[in-house]
This record gives structure tokens, C-alpha cells and sequence, in this order.
């Protein structure tokens, strides 16, 4: 399992942006951006919810 990269607060907003522009298309970040899926399914899901801030 890939476990990931440490990711800015930026990046973090950018990726969970992107994701739900792109029909929540997650695999295609997981590669991009080499984090892992748990990473980009919590940071969408905060942003969402308006919880940016712990993104």
C-alpha cells in the first residue's frame, strides 16, 4: 500500500479540489501526486464538509 507523501495545506485544498472538479476521480491523484487513497478520500471529504482547516 502506498503510504503517502507529506503534503502542504495548499496542495491538500488544490488535490481535494481537483478530485471533486474531476467526478471524484481518485486513482488519477493517487499517481499524480503520489498520496495515498486514504489521504485524498479524507481531504476531499473535509473539504466538503467546510472543514478545510484540518485538511
Amino acid at each position: 500500500m502506498n503510504k503517502g507523501r507529506k503534503t502542504t495545506f495548499e496542495e491538500r485544498i488544490e488535490i481535494a479540489q481537483y478530485t471533486i472538479a474531476n467526478q471524484l476521480d481518485y486513482q488519477g491523484f493517487i499517481k499524480k501526486y503520489d498520496v495515498s487513497y486514504q489521504q485524498v478520500y479524507a481531504w476531499v471529504r473535509k473539504y466538503q464538509s467546510g472543514k478545510g482547516g484540518g485538511a
